[in-house]
């Protein structure tokens, strides 16, 4: 990506030259994020996650005609029944969840690296509460 800065040229009054500044060449290296010891065992711990969740809905929801319950609020009870499949929005959204955090994490690797530990132990919290989301959804169905 290019960022353009304008300059005006002494003596010439009124003309702009538009010049190139340095483009974005500070983003840290992917395998060296990868590398990173606090990063790669934060990374594994989000993929461990994630693994379960799809295990654990593949184990315990089998392909059905029925209408599942999809989500349980304590005050009304059952609001929302769906198709089996769409079960599998939670592991998707922590993938997606994932994905996010660890780009921006890449991204700010090379500015702050406290930033990225933060984002990534973040998404680690997010796949707890969807695994116990997960858990909590089979129980309601089984």
């Amino acid at each position: 990506m290019l960022f353009l800065s304008r300059r005006v040229i002494h003596g010439k009054i009124g003309e702009i030259v538009v010049t190139p500044s340095t483009p974005m060449t500070n983003i840290y290296p992917l395998r060296l994020y990868l590398k990173h010891k606090p990063n790669s065992i934060l990374l594994a711990i989000i993929a461990a996650c994630n693994l379960f969740l799809w295990v654990w809905l593949l184990w315990y929801i089998p392909p059905q005609e029925e209408l599942i319950f999809l989500h349980f609020t304590t005050l009304f009870g059952v609001d929302l029944l769906g198709e089996w499949y769409k079960v599998f929005m939670i592991p998707v959204m922590g993938i997606c969840i994932a994905v996010v955090h660890g780009l921006l994490g890449w991204f700010f690797f090379s500015k702050d690296k406290y930033i990225s530990y933060v984002l990534l132990a973040a998404a680690c919290v997010v796949h707890i509460f969807l695994g116990i989301t997960a858990v909590l959804l089979v129980f309601l169905n089984v």
